[in-house]
């Protein structure tokens, strides 16, 4: 199978901009595409309606595409279980949390207790977040099967992201993923983020993992084992009460 490189490089420009990056010289290094075919992208984009320019000369992804994910809705019984437990999760804690699933390469956030600019952070639902260097990521792979596990290495490997990197050190990141197993939840140490420490744990429907919940604090708040002292036994039982919710769902949703 040969792929459509022109394609190729048209979505990764689309990922950039929903990223946040709006300027051209932001655009082409986010998409590690030259400025001259970032140029002619974007004129597409545009006339087709998918993006747009602001007064700052900067562009900005349009509403037209959500018409390009309105076929999509694989984790809307997910989002149904979870929102109410989220509520309450975040109704008792002052700490932000994100609700992500696993999508070949990345967690993608599909529901964030932070408003925008919080811990630094602006991410938001649709952000995708490395596997292997984030406590969402190694929450849902700590879980996983060894093919799955297998696959995924094997792909993250050839990945040039430094946050792909740990892959390439495939035994040491098993092990990782072990511990976590063992455990049961993972953690992640301002490696993604220097502004965060991170706590999560899998959602788990018949022992397999669906999605990974996190919560997150600033370092300077408390050191990583109070974090897990403190805020692992409400995110447990959240995540617990998910998967519960999400087990008796009738066959076939």
């Amino acid at each position: 199978m040969t792929a459509v490189n022109a394609l190729r490089r048209g979505l990764a420009i689309l990922r950039a901009i929903n990223d946040g990056h709006a300027q051209h010289r932001e655009i082409s290094a986010a998409a590690k595409l030259p400025k001259s075919t970032i140029a002619r992208m974007l004129e597409t984009l545009v006339a087709d309606g998918y993006v747009a320019q602001d007064d700052q000369k900067g562009y900005h992804v349009t509403a037209r595409v959500l018409t390009l994910s309105r076929g999509y809705n694989a984790h809307e019984f997910l989002l149904k279980a979870a929102q109410p437990v989220l509520e309450g999760l975040r109704k008792h804690q002052i700490w932000p949390s994100d609700l992500a699933v696993f999508d070949q390469d990345a967690m993608v956030i599909l529901d964030t207790g932070r408003d925008p600019g919080t811990l630094s952070l602006n991410r938001t639902v649709g952000s995708r977040l490395p596997v292997l260097v984030t406590s969402l990521g190694r929450a849902f792979l700590g879980f996983a099967d060894v093919e799955l596990v297998d696959r995924t290495l094997f792909r993250l490997a050839q990945s040039s992201n430094p946050f792909d990197a740990p892959a390439k050190s495939a035994a040491a990141t098993r092990r990782v993923l072990a511990q976590v197993r063992r455990q049961g939840y993972a953690t992640g140490d301002r490696e993604y983020q220097p502004t965060t420490r991170t706590l999560a744990v899998p959602i788990l429907v018949n022992s397999a993992p669906v999605a990974s919940l996190n919560i997150m604090v600033v370092p300077s708040a408390m050191k990583m084992e109070q974090l897990v002292k403190n805020l692992l036994p409400a995110l447990s039982t959240a995540a617990k009460a998910i998967g519960s919710a999400l087990s008796q769902t009738p066959p076939g949703s």
